[in-house]
């Protein structure tokens, strides 16, 4: 038997790349081919597809002939793409319009729309906590529903690069799980995301969607006589399910074990691990069930400025007239001891893709002296970028997930002083593999796999994927980095606050009209937060739930927090329908009214809210917020078995909750609307936008159940709310306290309802009172240029 040959394909944002690989993995040659990159607006990146397949065939005929191996040798090929880079298709598979680009953040505003639903299918983007990044494809099918609606009917297929190039190649439209798993929101537990797709009104997207999911190295199909032509192979060439590049070259490194991690190192650094089973948390995206190896997860971190930072200082602080050479500066920095004589960096240069989120942070120098050069500089950066690597390695340990090696590739491998500061930070041993295009050798190990050249991925990897070396880590160094790392962990709290301190003043000079109740005092005003509003100044109100107080004491208790500093206190009614044993209602409010002047913020938790208004009117009741959720049921339940669209379903809920918030208001009281844990943002955002309430309440807990811990995945609905209305009162609701006060307020919350944290504070009423408006102050002021900046720099979470 003649020996056999299998090709991989690359294709990146800027060129496809192909190679030809023995099945001892060893590539014989390469070939690449450009295409261009069009920028239509502002944040905009399109390719056209007919380049990408151009592209394919003379890279794959290039290769074959610098290879010198018979086409008749050759057994079969596989791609890997960009993820995310989305195509929409006619029934013969021809774009209707150019690709949208991985990179591309037109669908912003979409992703927030996606953030908001707080679907199960998020879990994978922070636990729920988002974001949900612009590049991913429910936002960007989203974008063409809205933005290009002609375009979305039309398209026959919506689908990726890959999906694509397979499908000229073999007459057939398949999707990858690496790629579904890992941008699309699929699970291969929960199948399509469904629920998501309906609370979007995008349901009919599943359809245009491919319907078989191939895992990796499945055969796609055969080469068709057009396609064999256009490549220089033979008709009826085997074609096996490649995916998303950097997936891809998790297992041209090797990783395909629990334990194991692939660290890709460029611009940025990308962390991919394999985990044995499922976990989700803040901080951390996946874990993606399936997308490499079957029963196993794939759990991913990444850092926006690693390598980008040192060719920064190279280019534009030092200059090419100083700049000694990389050979010269690894030599002076590995004679500088580690902490680089008191020199401390941030690598925040692009914001922070993990373990904060935080597009807006941004890098620092710090402990600078007159004794520091160049060569500290250096250091200090390789430093930092391995301290924010152990960082993101930290948070998944706290997960439940513990790599016990870290495999490379990319820029990093070259410099032999970044590796051993990497392996001693982290405490881990570096592989590094004789093939450094990863992503190609993983291709060919799936072609193999697929021609039945090897039995399984595993065998494969075992059999092409060779470790050159491996850097140990050095205990002893290791425990001296501890101290310079706990000191750059303090570095990221510590600039945030400098950071917000450096907002410009016009910000924090734009007043907006005051929507706090008739009693408040002029005090809100003077300790306003800009709660992300673009610039405009809010109240920023403390309102305390009386369900923490002491009942037996209840107006001793109010008018404690009323003397701390709280202008409003929240008092919950329940009927049984949302919390049961709860029987609070209008007599405590009239109670309260007696008592206090203060405002009485009421919250009906109730079925049917328009009977207890009239009562709460008589009791004193300044404001009054209604769960929507009865007016969704209502208006769901009124058009079963009829015709009625989710619009106009939805329109009707809108309808009737305006009714009454119209009666709210005729009675000379706030009218407010309360969404639960899992209800969307669209009926507040109508209730809004017709002007029909004063204030939007988004619960973080269950009604009615005390002591639950507060849920992020609310978030993006504040986000998206203070987005749309900069002079909203937005309050959240449920496990506040000084830690989730910040992350309330960052997210655009001027209004929070704290028990426990204010009626259980043993330093005192007031000092919970002030810590808690301390927290809406500083964190609010930064959220309207954070969401600016987050969408100038939302591109750093990459493909």
């Amino acid at each position: 038997m003649s020996e056999k040959y299998v090709i991989g394909v690359d294709g990146g944002t800027e060129s496809l790349r192909a190679g030809v690989f023995d099945l001892q993995g060893r590539p014989l040659a390469f070939a690449s081919c450009p295409y261009t990159t069009t920028y239509p607006h502002p944040g905009w990146a399109e390719q056209a597809p007919q380049d990408w397949w151009q592209a394919l065939g003379a890279a794959v005929k290039g290769a074959v002939q610098q290879s010198g191996v018979p086409v008749s040798s050759i057994a079969a090929i596989s791609l890997d793409t960009t993820n995310c880079t989305v195509v929409a298709l006619d029934e013969a598979g021809q774009p209707l319009r150019p690709a949208l680009l991985w990179m591309d953040m037109r669908s912003a505003a979409q992703a927030a729309q996606v953030a908001a639903t707080g679907d199960i299918a998020l879990q994978v983007n922070s636990g729920g906590a988002g974001p949900v990044s612009a590049e991913w494809m429910v936002p960007k099918a989203l974008w063409l529903f809205q933005e290009e609606p002609e375009t979305f009917q039309a398209a026959t297929y919506i689908c990726e690069y890959q999906d694509y190039l397979n499908f000229h190649l073999t007459g057939r439209m398949v999707a990858s799980i690496s790629n579904v798993s890992v941008r699309w929101h699929y699970n291969s537990s929960r199948g399509w995301p469904v629920s998501l797709l309906e609370k979007l009104g995008l349901s009919s997207l599943v359809d245009k969607w491919p319907r078989d999911i191939l895992p990796l190295g499945a055969p796609v199909g055969h080469l068709t006589a057009s396609a064999a032509a256009h490549l220089g192979l033979p008709e009826g060439l085997l074609v096996a399910q490649g995916g998303s590049d950097a997936f891809i070259g998790m297992v041209g490194l090797g990783v395909v074990e629990p334990g194991q991690m692939a660290m890709l190192t460029g611009s940025s650094h990308l962390q991919l691990g394999m985990c044995a089973a499922p976990l989700h948390g803040k901080g951390i995206f996946g874990t993606y069930p399936d997308a490499v190896m079957p029963g196993l997860h794939v759990i991913e971190g990444g850092q926006t400025s690693t390598g980008s930072i040192v060719r920064w200082l190279s280019s534009s602080l030092i200059g090419e007239q100083g700049w000694p050479g990389y050979e010269a500066m690894n030599a002076a920095a590995a004679a500088i001891p580690p902490g680089c004589e008191g020199l401390l960096c941030c690598d925040h240069f692009q914001g922070n893709r993990t373990p904060y989120t935080d597009a807006a942070s941004r890098g620092a120098l710090v402990g600078l002296t007159l004794k520091h050069g160049k060569a500290h500089v250096f250091r200090a950066m390789m430093e930092a970028v391995a301290f924010g690597t152990e960082l993101i390695l930290e948070n998944m340990r706290q997960g439940g997930y513990h790599p016990d090696s870290l495999t490379l590739a990319g820029g990093a491998t070259k410099s032999d002083l970044w590796l051993q500061i990497h392996a001693d930070v982290s405490n881990l041993p570096l592989r590094l593999t004789e093939v450094s295009d990863a992503p190609a050798l993983g291709c060919a190990i799936l072609a193999a796999v697929a021609a039945g050249l090897h039995p399984d991925i595993r065998s494969a990897v075992r059999a092409m994927v060779h470790v050159s070396r491996v850097v140990q880590p050095n205990p002893e160094r290791h425990a001296e980095y501890a101290r310079f790392y706990n000191a750059y962990k303090a570095l990221y709290p510590a600039l945030k606050t400098v950071r917000l301190a450096m907002e410009p003043q016009q910000q924090q000079q734009q007043q907006q009209p005051q929507l706090d109740g008739p009693n408040s005092s002029s005090s809100s005003t003077a300790a306003a937060a800009a709660a992300g509003s673009g610039g405009s100044l809010l109240p920023a109100i403390i309102s305390p739930s009386i369900l923490a107080a002491d009942f037996a004491n209840l107006a001793q208790e109010v008018a404690s927090v009323q003397a701390a500093g709280a202008e409003w206190v929240h008092v919950d009614m329940f009927d049984g329908s949302f919390a049961p044993n709860f029987t609070i209602g209008p007599p405590v409010v009239a109670s309260l009214r007696k008592a206090s002047s203060i405002f009485l913020d009421c919250h009906l938790a109730v079925s049917d809210p328009a009977k207890y208004v009239p009562a709460l009117q008589a009791a004193g009741a300044n404001s009054v917020t209604f769960q929507i959720e009865p007016f969704l049921d209502a208006a769901a339940a009124a058009a079963a078995g009829g015709s009625s669209s989710p619009a106009d379903t939805l329109a009707a809920a809108v309808a009737a909750a305006a009714g009454l918030a119209a009666d709210i208001r005729a009675r000379g009281m706030k009218a407010a609307v309360a969404l639960a844990v899992g209800t969307g943002v669209e009926a507040a955002l109508q209730l809004v936008q017709q002007g029909a309430v004063d204030m939007v309440l988004c619960m973080t807990v269950e009604c009615g159940f005390g002591g639950q811990s507060f849920q992020g995945q609310v978030m993006p609905k504040v986000q998206v709310l203070r987005a749309a209305f900069p002079g909203l009162n937005i309050q959240v609701d449920g496990g506040i306290n000084a830690e989730t006060a910040r992350i309330a307020a960052a997210a655009g919350a001027n209004v929070l309802v704290a028990g426990t944290a204010v009626f259980g504070c043993k330093a005192g009423h007031a000092a919970a009172v002030q810590q808690l408006q301390q927290a809406l102050i500083q964190e609010g002021l930064a959220a309207a240029a954070a969401a600016g900046a987050a969408a100038r720099t939302s591109a750093a979470v990459g493909c």
